[in-house]
């Protein structure tokens, strides 16, 4: 993780969600104002992913008398009075034809995640639509909201920490290794504090077991208690992966067996030290792992941002990748979780990875706006833009994935990441990986072309094929690229994690 961070300008908003900087202008409606504030601005028959499919149909949760009198269009756009119809219909586009959705979501120590899903497309790049649900139960929609809008929006989250580099220990974990982590930190948060219960004449130990860690996982999923971390991070996987939490996966459990292994295993890199000769054995938290864990303890505010963007088009859907990246804010440091490997993993998480990272506020928003960069030089063909057909009676699990989640406000998420068929592939099984410092990546074998990006320090590649000096990668999320093939590290049999 290498972002090209810059200083943002200071926001001028105090909101907890993403809130227009620059030019966007925010409208206010109710859900039967979408209709027909879309056919006034002649907007184009929604895409597949399009919530307006959705918002102009009736509810039929309300009563007739439910939503209030329905406004005249002049008066739901009377903030871009002076604007032309046409001037305002390209600004909300993307909300008719996105190919890209960004789920952007905050929450502060012990307080619910906000939500604002952004809507992009590549037929008027440079801009999103915010979508995001009003206080009186409607929504607001703002419009242009600029890329920066959104990086304005992370400073602003971001920049109560002090931003100094912490001991790390893990940079890469599996997703088993992530959670397994977090459970063991509100493990070893628990005990800390129980520790204060009374005065003492000689100093004892902190110290976790396997059945400290069950009890803690146990109590996240009992207790909705926010302030312990392995909670308030799978509430956030669970209401925006695969998209928009509509399958509600997250993290997989911390067994005994998973709990008795990683411990092991941080006892061996030194991290745990076991303490007397109990069953089941405790353990006391090194330097670097209570300093780990101890910035933690009170964190000041999660952000996260999901991001959806379509690739391409198979089998009559769209098939897209899926990303994450997630800030923990915390007084010392701000905590930098990165996803790889999510757009093929369903239930199954053996192929996920997570980048673990310690950011001063600098490169935490620059790593926000190298995220937000859109995938470059795609060319998306016309079916991506059209209107979900009918569904099929046949299969009926078909019909279900395209339903609409009852737990959210925002409407439509995005299509399934993968098509029915890309769900079948073989698991991915990494031959190499980037050496340090990364390497630029070329959508073709020939150095006269531009780069089109660079890839992470030890990402994990299959190698398809070689042409001379050329390796032809794909990497654990589908995404292939031709790199410089004498660089690339051969695995073997070496432990990359």
């Amino acid at each position: 993780m290498d972002p090209r961070a810059t200083a943002a300008p200071a926001p001028d908003t105090s909101s907890d969600t993403p809130s227009p900087g620059g030019l966007a202008r925010t409208i206010r409606l109710r859900r039967a104002e979408f209709a027909p504030l879309a056919r006034h601005l002649d907007m184009p028959e929604p895409g597949v992913l399009s919530p307006l499919t959705d918002l102009c149909a009736p509810d039929p949760a309300a009563g007739p008398d439910a939503t209030g009198p329905v406004r005249e269009a002049a008066e739901l756009l009377r903030e871009f009075t002076g604007l032309s119809a046409a001037t305002v219909r390209t600004a909300l586009l993307p909300l008719a034809v996105p190919d890209r959705v960004v789920d952007a979501r905050s929450a502060l120590f012990n307080s619910a995640p906000t939500q604002c899903r952004l809507y992009a497309s590549r037929r008027h790049e440079g801009v999103f639509v915010g979508l995001r649900p009003a206080l009186d139960g409607g929504y607001e929609l703002m419009a242009p909201f600029a890329p920066q809008d959104l990086a304005w929006w992370v400073q602003l989250q971001v920049q109560f920490s002090s931003g100094q580099p912490v001991p790390l220990p893990q940079e890469e974990l599996t997703a088993e290794q992530l959670a397994f982590l977090l459970v063991l930190v509100d493990a070893y948060k628990t005990a800390f504090f129980r520790s204060f219960s009374g005065r003492r004449t000689e100093p004892e130990p902190v110290t976790v077991c396997v059945t400290d860690l069950l009890e803690a996982q146990q109590d996240a999923l009992r207790v909705a208690d926010r302030r312990w971390i392995g909670h308030a991070v799978a509430e956030l996987f669970a209401t925006q992966l695969h998209p928009g939490g509509r399958s509600g996966v997250t993290l997989p459990p911390v067994t005994a067996a998973v709990a008795e292994r990683e411990l092991r295993r941080y006892e061996e890199s030194g991290y745990l030290e076991r303490v007397g000769a109990g069953d089941p054995a405790a353990y006391e938290p090194g330097l670097t792992l209570a300093t780990f864990a101890g910035t933690l303890f009170t964190w000041i505010s999660l952000l996260s941002l999901h991001d959806v963007q379509v690739v391409g088009h198979e089998a009559g859907r769209p098939v897209a990748q899926e990303d994450m990246v997630l800030f923990v804010v915390t007084e010392p440091t701000v905590w930098a979780v990165v996803s790889q490997g999510l757009t093929r993993a369903r239930e199954d998480w053996s192929a996920v990875r997570f980048g673990l990272r310690a950011l001063g506020v600098v490169q935490a928003c620059g790593l926000a706006a190298e995220f937000l960069r859109p995938i470059p030089e795609l060319d998306l063909p016309e079916e991506v833009y059209r209107p979900e057909p009918e569904p099929e009676p046949e299969p009926e699990q078909v019909t279900a994935t395209v339903a609409a989640p009852v737990s959210e406000p925002l409407s439509r998420p995005p299509a399934p990441p993968v098509s029915p068929e890309r769900t079948t592939e073989p698991v991915f099984r990494p031959t190499h990986r980037v050496p340090s410092g990364g390497m630029s990546a070329w959508a073709a074998p020939d150095p006269s072309l531009k780069a089109v990006t660079r890839i992470d320090a030890r990402v994990e590649l299959h190698v398809l094929e070689r042409a001379g000096d050329w390796a032809h990668i794909v990497c654990s999320n589908g995404w292939s690229a031709w790199v410089d093939g004498r660089r690339i590290e051969e695995l073997g049999g070496a432990d990359t994690l």
